[in-house]
């Protein structure tokens, strides 16, 4: 989540239990986030080991399709509930919602709206997970009794209904609901979720410690200033052969503000040029981009002038819809790091030539054979008393296994984006775009009350 926060501190390994607040004490984002993180776990994980990794109740199972009337074109998303991996996914039963006009998502998205599918047999199913809400992608959240600030941000389940027509090597057609179920966790989950989509390690560099007392501690091997979040994420995603990139934010890439339109010389009016600077490298994006896993635009910042940001040519026109934001990154190009469409290529490596400068002594090293995902980042809290948190290697004592006096890091997976999947439906479509959704081929699970 893209917000100003000091760090995540929730880790379910640790099985704590709640917060406590003591009296006369500093009061931190983190406590109360973690809070919330460990009441959610406990619930979410209560519903999954009831329920299993998907299913809706009997009285009230949501996401029942139906062929839209009269030519069946499209199909509607029945309200109600259903849980994914313990996520509870409601569909208001007031709203009625179709495939190709979902709120959360838009088929084809960047191609052209299609009025009807190709024909085939199709696998529908649920792709679920947290969206990060600020008071660009929802100004109601913000209390304007304040005159303009903000203060909490939200996250939001999303649900999107999609289609796959793939189905698993080794299998014969047509696709069956017996064939989805086999290998619904061993080939389909792996599809959009690979298991090795990215490995981390991070490290501080001996050789950026400075001796200078007049700045830090000559101690110290993190050399900034302020303590910060910093924020790792794939820009391009694919293995190694498709050059995949990454961005970086040392505020967890919480710079950002609503594109409100243009100027006449030309400038992006920005609902707020707080944060951005001349020389630095902002993306444009919008919400539908973030709920499609899409990739922004880099752009470098060559003046800001009240409220509107003027950039490199060519000049951007403003389009409304959907909504456009602007988000700063802090990457720059040197003589050692070369920018592929404003992002960092992805070097992968195991050897202490192949570790990446961040700034101020942090270093970043991908471990090969990775298929990487656009969105997927990682958090890297560092510290003014010259350390970063980041798991390392103990010894049978517990304590760090050093190497050249630092702790040894340990690989870790994305923190993030997690999505969470459940099938609905098999599908066929005619060559006239008709849809035939048969009962039998209803793939949810139900479940009754206990009473």
């Amino acid at each position: 989540m893209k917000g100003d926060f000091t760090r995540n501190t929730f880790d379910p390994g640790r099985h704590f239990s709640r917060v406590l607040m003591q009296q006369g004490r500093v009061q931190l984002d983190a406590d109360w986030n973690e809070q919330a993180a460990i009441l959610l776990h406990y619930l979410q994980a209560l519903a999954a080991d009831l329920i299993g990794p998907y299913g809706g109740p009997a009285t009230n199972c949501g996401f029942a399709l139906a062929p839209v009337p009269p030519d069946g074109k499209d199909f509607t998303i029945g309200g109600g509930h259903y849980y994914v991996d313990g996520i509870l996914c409601e569909n208001e039963k007031e709203k009625v919602c179709t495939y190709l006009h979902q709120d959360d998502y838009r088929d084809n998205y960047l191609g052209s709206a299609r009025e009807k599918l190709p024909n085939g047999i199709y696998l529908v199913y649920l792709d679920v997970w947290e969206h990060h809400i600020t008071l660009i992608e929802d100004d109601r959240i913000r209390e304007v009794a304040l005159g303009g600030p903000d203060t909490a941000t939200r996250s939001k389940v999303v649900w999107q209904v999609k289609l796959t027509d793939k189905q698993p090597a080794g299998t014969t057609p047509p696709l069956s609901g017996g064939i989805v179920k086999k290998y619904w966790s061993i080939s389909y989950v792996p599809m959009w979720q690979p298991a090795n989509r990215g490995l981390l390690k991070v490290r501080l560099n001996p050789g950026k410690a400075s001796a200078d007392p007049c700045i830090i501690s000559y101690t110290s091997a993190y050399r900034g200033n302020e303590n910060q979040l910093y924020r790792v994420e794939i820009h391009t995603g694919g293995d190694i052969n498709a050059n995949p990139t990454f961005k970086w934010s040392r505020d967890n890439g919480s710079i950002a503000a609503a594109w409100l339109g243009n100027n006449d010389a030309g400038g992006l009016i920005v609902s707020s040029a707080r944060g951005f600077e001349a020389g630095q490298l902002i993306e444009i994006t919008s919400n539908l981009d973030d709920l499609h896993g899409m990739k922004g635009t880099f752009r470098k910042i060559v003046k800001v002038e009240n409220d509107a940001l003027y950039l490199e040519a060519p000049p951007l026109s403003w389009v409304p819809d959907p909504p456009k934001k602007v988000r700063r990154w802090d990457q720059m190009e040197t003589e050692d790091t070369k920018l592929i469409d404003g992002a960092v290529p992805i070097k992968e490596g195991t050897t202490d030539t192949d570790w990446l400068d961040l700034e101020n002594g942090i270093q970043i090293q991908f471990q090969p054979g990775q298929l990487y995902r656009t969105g997927d980042y990682w958090l890297i809290p560092a510290r003014t008393n010259g350390t970063i948190e980041w798991p390392c290697v103990l010894d049978d004592k517990g304590h760090p296994t050093l190497d050249q006096g630092y702790p040894i890091p340990i690989a870790q997976t994305p923190h993030g984006i997690t999505h969470h999947y459940a099938p609905l439906w098999i599908m066929n479509v005619g060559t006239d775009g008709k849809i035939t959704l048969n009962t039998t081929d209803d793939l949810r699970s139900i479940f009754s009350s206990i009473k």
